[in-house]
C-alpha cells in the first residue's frame, strides 16, 4: 500500500525505521501526544505492531516521507477502524524539524480521502489537546467540525488536559470535493 500526495508519499512502516522514529519522537513532538518519548527497542516494537495492523486491516498507521528523498518525517493513520459501523479515527504527528511547512495537512488530507474513497468509512473523527494550536489549525484547514471537548479527559505529567473533538462525515468529505 501507497499513497501520494504532490510532495508526500505515505507507505508503511519499515523494520529499519525504529531508530528514525526514535529520533524524531523528541520531548516537544510528544508533549501534545498521549504516549511519550520513545527508546530505540520500544520505538521497534511499535513499528512492529503498526506493520502488523495495516496487513490484518485494523488501522493504517503510515510513515510520512519525503518524495524527493525518502526522509520519514512522522505519521499519519487511521486507528480503531471499526468495520461494523464505518468508522475511523485520523492520528498523527510530525518531527519538530518539519513543522510549518503543510505537510502535515498535506499528509491528512489524502489519508482522508483513502478513508472515505477506498475503505468506504461513513466517518473520520479527529482530537487534540486544547493546548495543541497547531494542530488545531490542521483539523480546521482540514474541514473538520468541531464535536465539542472533552474536559479532564486525559492526565499527562500530572496535568489535567481537555481534548477537544471534530468529525468529518462522508457528505462534509463529498460537499468539500465539489
Amino acid at each position: 500500500m501507497r499513497l501520494e500526495t504532490e510532495r508526500l508519499i505515505l507507505r508503511p512502516f519499515r523494520k529499519s525505521d525504529a531508530p528514525v522514529v526514535c529520533q524524531l519522537r523528541s520531548k516537544e513532538v510528544t508533549y501534545n501526544l498521549l504516549s511519550d518519548t520513545q527508546t530505540e527497542d520500544e520505538a521497534a516494537s511499535w513499528v512492529s505492531r503498526a506493520r502488523k495492523s495495516v496487513n490484518e486491516k485494523q488501522c493504517y498507521p503510515m510513515a510520512v516521507t519525503l518524495k524527493e528523498d525518502g526522509r520519514l518525517m512522522g505519521m499519519c493513520g487511521l486507528f480503531r477502524v471499526s468495520w461494523e459501523h464505518l468508522n475511523a479515527e485520523l492520528i498523527y504527528w510530525l518531527g519538530k524539524d518539519f513543522w510549518g511547512k503543510g505537510y502535515m495537512t498535506e499528509a491528512a488530507r489524502r489519508m482522508i480521502q483513502f478513508g472515505f474513497e477506498e475503505l468506504g468509512l461513513e466517518r473520520i473523527s479527529v482530537g487534540c489537546f486544547a493546548r495543541n494550536k497547531a494542530s488545531g489549525r490542521i483539523i480546521e484547514k482540514l474541514g473538520f467540525t468541531p464535536e465539542g471537548v472533552a474536559r479532564h479527559a486525559y492526565c499527562k505529567d500530572g496535568e489535567f488536559l481537555d481534548e477537544l473533538r471534530f468529525g468529518m462525515i462522508r457528505s462534509d468529505y463529498d460537499h468539500s470535493r465539489r
